[in-house]
């Protein structure tokens, strides 16, 4: 949602991209010094006033208006400036490259009273085979095959996700109306129609997203946002535009019909004071009779309805060197009778006999938004879960269900009843726009991007022995060298550590690409990527593709394509 960030594969991301700002502050240029008076001859001495005469003072000087504020160095136009307290909805969304090398969106139209019309967005697609070799291969029959898709561990923002191979998201965006009041409309897909399986009919979104967007400037230190409609808003984010590298919002991520309100107010020139509150929720929850099935994960009407209460605060500095520090409260809840009805496929859980499940979380970010010195964030997140399996409504670390979210981290055997711990941080530096500093970088020309990445987590507590006291972490390094304005060399390698019960799960990837520009700032790509799994003995997927070992393919090749405007 979210920037948005590179896009996993089997499951629709979670944009990213808070308090819903405006569209990113566009910094005007100072004005052109006014010029000097021209010279004129002096005047002839005028004639001796009479003595009973005084002569009037002169008019007081003009004031020179203010001279706005000099762009920070390397500030490329339409790059994100303003802070605040997470990913918005209103945010443009975009794919990112490898390295973080996202080139930033083209300079916002000045806001007026006048209702004016925007489209934008951005499409990100790709062709995944992954290549195995036939044990008894007949004289009709190559030795080598190619399968599509793949089956690998990486999933879109999992446990064992990685995010190394790129994925497919489309989106449509259309905007309307003025400096007051926004209409927000998004199509969306991360399966376009002629490239899904046969299982992959949900990846239609289509009218994924709609709310409306008001803007109060109350007074000039104080401006209020609020949101309201259909959307998602995303805390604890990695990455400049979108969720991160390994594509899992840190703290959580509410989604579904509801409304945020969000209040900046300026203490100075360069500190602001945030807070947010909203409360979001699911339309509807599914009948009696309607599903569930092997595929769809999300129909289940022993599932109840559920919402999310949560607010916000945080500070704010901007300048040369952006800051945002923000602290978070998300809880996610049901309190419904209706169809209470067992699910088989719980036997852990009766959900005749429903209880109310509720998620608690708190967390807390901090993030240095894009500058000479690199874009950089850290985040952490406490969860105390009860029975989340049947919560639904908020998409906590890459799971955007309860049911996945007890698959994956808190056990079936306790109904997804359990503490968590999670934190993670994400570092990605161009070197020549530091090498360039203080003269400005505006990324024409050659140049080198490096990033770090790593998350970590804890099951603090679980009824699941099996979960109870489990550690998991996944560590990785991206390197991308642009030295022509069409080609650009790129490598990654990650390091995925699921289970500290059996380290036997571990494995590792790498992931070299190629990636082809018609320009430096252009908005497009074509990669061609190949990506090597190194297993363990006891590697395996996890849900909702839970391959086991033998399934697994360890190599994958890779054509992407993505633009965004």
């Amino acid at each position: 949602m979210t920037t948005r960030a590179a896009l996993g594969q089997e499951a629709p991301p979670e944009p990213p991209p808070v308090a819903p700002p405006k569209e990113p502050d566009a910094i005007p240029a100072p004005p052109l010094s006014p010029k000097a008076p021209e010279k004129k001859d002096a005047p002839v001495a005028p004639p001796k006033a009479p003595a009973a005469k005084t002569a009037s003072p002169p008019p007081p000087a003009a004031k020179k208006p203010p001279v706005p504020a000099l762009p920070p160095k390397g500030y490329i136009p339409g790059s994100r400036r303003s802070v605040g307290l997470g990913l918005s909805p209103f945010a443009p969304s975009g794919p990112t490259l490898p390295g973080g090398a996202t080139i930033p969106f083209s300079v916002p139209a000045e806001e007026s009273s006048e209702f004016t019309f925007k489209f934008s967005g951005f499409m990100s697609a790709a062709l995944r085979l992954s290549v195995d070799e036939r044990e008894r291969a007949t004289p009709r029959q190559f030795e080598t095959t190619l399968l599509a898709p793949p089956q690998t561990p990486d999933l879109y923002g999992a446990v064992r996700g990685t995010n190394a191979p790129l994925g497919s998201w489309v989106e449509l965006r259309f905007d309307y109306g003025n400096a007051n009041v926004k209409a927000v409309v998004k199509l969306s897909t991360w399966k376009p129609s002629a490239g899904e399986t046969w299982r992959e009919t949900t990846s239609q979104n289509f009218l994924n997203e709609a709310f409306l967007l008001f803007t109060a400037p109350v007074t000039a230190d104080l401006t209020l946002n609020w949101t309201v409609g259909v959307f998602r808003n995303a805390y604890g984010s990695l990455g400049q535009y979108g969720a991160g590298q390994y594509n899992a919002a840190i703290v959580g991520s509410p989604f579904g019909v509801g409304e945020t309100l969000s209040a900046k107010y300026k203490l100075s020139s360069s500190l602001s004071l945030f807070a947010e509150h909203g409360v979001m929720g699911r339309f509807s929850k599914v009948p009696l009779g309607g599903g569930p099935n092997v595929y769809d994960h999300d129909a289940n009407p022993s599932r109840p309805s559920a919402f999310v209460h949560h607010a916000h605060v945080g500070l704010g500095i901007e300048g040369d060197v952006p800051f945002v520090f923000g602290l978070h409260y998300l809880s996610n809840f049901a309190q419904d009778e209706r169809d209470q009805i067992d699910d088989p496929k719980t036997p852990f859980l009766d959900e005749g006999l429903r209880p109310d499940p509720q998620m608690t979380v708190l967390g807390a970010d901090v993030r240095m938004i894009n500058n000479h010195l690199g874009n950089f964030a850290i985040a952490a997140s406490y969860a105390d879960a009860t029975y989340a399996h049947m919560l639904t409504g908020m998409n906590y670390y890459g799971a955007d269900t309860g049911e996945l979210l007890t698959k994956r981290l808190l056990g079936q055997a306790g109904g997804g009843t359990g503490k968590l711990l999670i934190a993670g941080f994400e570092y990605n530096f161009s070197w020549s726009k530091f090498l360039w500093h203080p003269t400005a970088f505006w990324g024409e020309g050659p140049d080198l991007i490096t990033s770090v990445f790593a998350n970590v987590g804890t099951v603090l507590e679980s009824r699941d022995p099996s979960f109870d006291g489990r550690t998991l972490y996944k560590l990785g390094a991206e390197a991308t060298y642009r030295f022509f304005s069409w080609l650009a060399l790129s490598g990654r390698y990650d390091y995925v550590s699921p289970n500290s019960k059996d380290r036997e799960e571990s494995f590792h990837v790498i992931s070299p690409k190629l990636v082809f520009r018609s320009n430096w700032n252009s908005h497009e790509h074509v990669t061609l990527s190949y990506t090597r799994w190194f297993y363990g003995a006891h590697s395996r997927g996890e849900a909702p593709n839970d391959y086991t070992r033998e399934e697994l393919d360890n190599q994958m090749l890779a054509l992407t394509f993505g633009m965004w405007w």
